[in-house]
């Protein structure tokens, strides 16, 4: 194993016991300190199943999944996940003021919340507020947009400068520019944290470290965006969907 590795999935399989459902076959990976990873795919690809193995949610049946060199299986299930700054799709803003849902009861002071929520791209709409932080939020954030709600999510992720940063589909709702300057805002801002981010969109990924293609829970494609379209026929075919003809 990579001495130097921060995460490595070594040949993990995943299926869902009660239903027989293979999940996961055979994934292998390796990130090291700092580096990112997308990791696109259809619906039920298991691109989510990926992060709640790595988060112990369930554990793989084949194959084991590592961080800092330790088996996850080893580690207080409390301590690893306070490695974790995450994003989930199902994830929801609460009828709290602004601050305290980026906060999330971890007591952060003021300057870190501002700062969460600049490198979200939301810090300009709150400071507009006339409650500014002190805002309100209604129940499941039925008071902001869509793209405010995901903004506000990714600057919770972010705020208490993570580890580990798992972004889940949390820029769809975003039109491309905005995920532009918020991936980028990341990526400046959170250097020091290992990146994976789940996308239904090439141009969140394109330019991360590695991509991994997933299509029907087996690894079809893994490589630099660059490598994926001159080897991965599936990866090529998102791309031009997405993106159109390369030129």
């Amino acid at each position: 194993m990579d001495t130097e590795a921060h995460i490595v999935f070594d040949h993990v399989s995943f299926g869902y016991h009660k239903t027989g459902e293979q999940c996961l076959s055979d994934i292998s990976f390796t990130l090291r300190p700092g580096e990112s990873l997308g990791i696109i795919g259809a619906t039920g690809s298991g691109k989510t199943t990926i992060v709640n193995l790595l988060m112990r949610f369930y554990d793989c049946d084949q194959g084991a999944v590592y961080i800092r060199g330790k088996d996850v299986r080893t580690y207080d299930r409390d301590a690893l996940r306070e490695m974790f700054g995450v994003v989930f799709q199902n994830d929801t803003i609460f009828n709290d003021t602004l601050r305290e849902n980026i906060s999330f009861g971890r007591n952060l002071a003021d300057e870190a919340v501002r700062q969460a929520a600049q490198t979200a791209n939301i810090a300009d709409f709150i400071e507009g507020l006339e409650q500014g932080y002190q805002y309100r939020a209604d129940i499941k954030g039925a008071n902001l947009s869509g793209g405010q709600k995901q903004r506000m999510l990714v600057a919770r992720a972010v705020a208490d400068h993570p580890e580990i940063l798992v972004l889940d589909d949390s820029s769809s709702a975003l039109d491309y520019k905005t995920d532009a300057a918020l991936r980028k805002a990341i990526q400046t801002g959170y250097s020091g944290s290992t990146l994976i981010m789940i996308a239904q969109r090439v141009s969140s990924i394109m330019n991360l470290d590695h991509i991994l293609v997933l299509e029907e829970g087996k690894m079809i494609g893994y490589g630099t965006h660059q490598e994926l379209l001159e080897r991965c026929p599936v990866y090529l075919d998102i791309y031009q969907s997405q993106m159109g003809d390369i030129a």
